[in-house]
């Protein structure tokens, strides 16, 4: 693929990711060929992204979610393509694995991502949410706490506060584990962690006059974030 000429690596790449359609559930045995594919991908590199950030738009999940993992393992050159799909893209469905993209690259570098991503939370689609709530989770793990300014620690922080209150109890749940990450990442100085602790034990306490989540979802994540707060100390 390195040596193929424009027109020629176009045809391979749309070759190749047309195996991503397969459902290996019917066919296991293919399961070497998409790896193999994904491989040839990431190995060619920089010159496929804005193929296959084409080919996201009107694909199915199982694509998408080999298109993310490519472009996830791409890894930097990815961010500022995948950038500019979560900030214009008419299509929810291609902001919400744009999103899911971006969790996927482990380089600190992800964190430039941030406005885009908090931005994502107040968006009208709930699989957008869904998405951006995760995403802020997987930067918190992928960057290091010396690296974000206290004033993107904070909106990070404050951004999914505010999640906790989504009427979907999959955005709740998702932004309670990513918060949960901020605290056991180091993000979170002990004002702010201990306010958290507060604030989680809360959605535990049923009762009528308390913030008790009915989602036994939410409630399980809130279990396993108030475990991270432990370990990340006082």
């Amino acid at each position: 693929m390195p040596g193929l000429g424009p027109s020629d690596l176009r045809r391979a790449i749309e070759a190749l990711c047309e195996l991503f359609y397969v459902d290996l559930a019917d066919r296991p045995d293919l399961a070497p060929a998409l790896a193999a594919a994904e491989e040839a991908l990431v190995a060619a590199g920089e010159p496929t992204i804005p193929i296959l950030i084409r080919l996201m738009e009107g694909s199915d999940i199982k694509s998408h979610l080999h298109l993310a993992s490519v472009l996830g393992r791409i890894g930097s050159p990815s961010l500022g393509p995948l950038r500019r799909v979560i900030a214009t893209a008419e299509d929810p469905y291609s902001r919400s694995f744009a999103l899911y993209a971006v969790g996927k690259i482990g380089s600190p570098v992800v964190h430039e991502a941030l406005p885009e991503v908090v931005g994502a939370l107040m968006h009208p689609d709930k699989e957008v949410r869904d998405s951006a709530a995760r995403t802020l989770g997987k930067i918190a793990e992928a960057v290091p706490p010396g690296l974000l300014s206290e004033r993107r620690r904070i909106e990070m922080h404050d951004a999914l506060i505010r999640a906790l209150g989504d009427p979907q109890p999959a955005v709740r749940a998702k932004a309670v584990r990513s918060l949960g990450k901020l605290a056991s990442g180091g993000h979170l100085d002990e004002t702010r962690r201990r306010e958290l602790r507060f604030r989680l034990e809360a959605l535990l306490e049923r009762g009528e006059e308390t913030d008790w989540d009915h989602a036994f979802i939410v409630r399980r994540q809130v279990k396993e974030a108030l475990s991270r707060l432990s370990d990340a100390g006082p």
